[in-house]
């Protein structure tokens, strides 16, 4: 599962970084300044002029990840916007006079840095004022524009613009939906750790209140009445038994309630990260081996499709098949056959001990399967499939 995060995190910081790649279209307007007849001076201005836009550019991207995250820095993000939006407009200036301007590159690069931002008027002003400056250069004499030309720009911009702002939008929702996830996990595990210290309160408290009674009474009877006392100690003997077999007991319910409670928790789990869950359940009696083995599988399976998979629809089989229970989540999510991690590897040798066989597969979406022996004999009924 490490080696799992690791790749997965490994690309979103491609997907995060990937819109510097569009920098690439900078080539034309850079060639087609540094070939021209221009002077010396007028050359080295665009080329510094582009490295700073490149420094503005990489500024937004780069940083974009904490700003999503923390309100606070809403003020120094629209800054940069706007640093680079007028950046954008300054180079198209100073390029607009050239014949066959290569300042037009800037405009569409303006559009893209305006949508950049939560408020989808102030990008559409943006895209305004990208449009208007479009038709500045005719207005001092240049070579105004062909209709291919303007509808050529018009288009990318508008497509940057918007492109750009949806992006930050689903920034801002992916964000949330993550920490709202991670603030369940959390009250869950606050109720959990609270539900077991209730349990242990009511399991002990009065038991051991008896034990710590009755050993101070041996202890004043040991000297006057020793056979009082000795029948004290066995008295505590068996109660310290009692309260042993119920601990045990209590444990052996946090380990696993179930494998329809397991269920249970799985379609909380699926339904908080948007993940439909497609149920096709015999209606078996399990074995209690069988069910702890499988329960603990099921977990394991839908806290990989959760973390990892990006699926939309996570489908959970169980039936009686030659012979034995078979145990299969199927996701529709990337896929892919990297190395396990610790959860599976431990996963695949708790089957194993029970005689049974963990595989996982696929390419497109992934299938983990357990099948076990069956433990008592049972006939196979008849499969339903209910989706939720």
């Amino acid at each position: 599962m490490r080696q799992e995060r690791k790749q997965q995190a490994g690309w979103g910081r491609f997907w995060r970084l990937f819109p510097l790649i569009w920098l690439i279209y900078l080539y034309f307007p850079l060639s087609q300044v540094l070939s021209s007849a221009q002077p010396g001076t007028f050359k080295l201005l665009t080329v510094l002029g582009v490295a700073v836009f490149v420094w503005l550019w990489t500024q937004l991207y780069s940083q974009r990840e904490a700003r999503v995250r923390h309100a606070r820095h809403s003020e120094t993000h629209q800054f940069w916007v706007l640093a680079g939006y007028l950046w954008c407009l300054l180079l198209f200036a100073g390029l607009a006079l050239l014949p066959d301007s290569p300042g037009f590159t800037f405009l569409v690069y303006g559009a893209a840095v305006a949508g950049f931002q939560r408020s989808f008027r102030v990008a559409l002003w943006g895209l305004v004022g990208v449009v208007f400056a479009m038709f500045v250069p005719g207005w001092f004499g240049s070579t105004p524009l062909g209709v291919f030309d303007i509808v050529q720009v018009l288009l990318l911009s508008s497509f940057a613009m918007y492109g750009n702002h949806a992006g930050f939008r689903q920034g801002i929702s992916q964000q949330r939906l993550n920490e709202m996830q991670l603030e369940k996990e959390k009250l869950a595990a606050d109720a959990e750790r609270e539900r077991i210290a209730r349990d242990l309160h009511d399991l002990l408290g009065h038991t051991l209140s008896v034990i710590v009674l009755k050993s101070e009474l041996a202890s004043k009877l040991a000297d006057k009445n020793p056979l009082r006392a000795f029948e004290e100690i066995r008295e505590v003997e068996r109660i310290s038994r009692e309260a042993l077999s119920e601990v045990r007991a209590a444990v052996q319910g946090y380990r696993g309630s179930g494998l329809s409670a397991e269920l249970a928790r799985s379609k909380v789990a699926l339904d908080a990260a948007g993940v439909r869950l497609i149920l096709e359940r015999s209606p078996l009696e399990l074995p209690p081996e069988a069910e702890a083995g499988l329960s603990m599988v099921l977990r394991e399976a839908v806290t990989n499709v959760v973390r990892h998979a990006r699926a939309k629809n996570c489908t959970v089989r169980l039936e009686l098949e030659n012979g034995a229970y078979l145990l299969s989540v199927q996701d529709d999510g990337v896929g892919g056959l990297s190395p396990e991690g610790s959860g599976l590897t431990g996963m695949r040798e708790r089957v194993r001990a029970l005689g049974g066989e963990l595989r996982r597969e696929g390419e497109a979406g992934t299938r983990l399967s357990a099948c076990l022996p069956v433990f008592q004999s049972s006939k196979p009924p008849e499969l339903r499939k209910i989706t939720a």
